[in-house]
């Protein structure tokens, strides 16, 4: 015997995945990736503008910049799995 409140177990109501643990951080990680991929482009383009530690500068900000994708896939691939 079915209800009016059973729903289809095919049925798709978008909210999926909302009550799995760990997503709360999600926020806060894209945060200090953006951040830190912004950071790391202003980074570079400091090191290209003719300072004398511009070589330093320029692989800091490609070092940020790298982390900022790095965190995402490497935190987020475990979650998905």
């Amino acid at each position: 015997m079915s209800t009016s409140t059973d729903q289809s177990p095919g049925l798709a109501t978008g909210t999926e995945g909302r009550d799995i643990p760990g997503h709360a951080g999600a926020f806060a990680r894209f945060v200090v990736s953006f951040v830190l991929f912004v950071g790391g482009l202003v980074l570079m383009g400091a090191g290209l503008s003719g300072v004398d530690a511009g070589v330093w500068l320029f692989c800091g900000g490609l070092a940020a910049a790298t982390l900022a994708f790095a965190i995402p896939m490497s935190v987020t691939g475990k979650t998905e799995r």
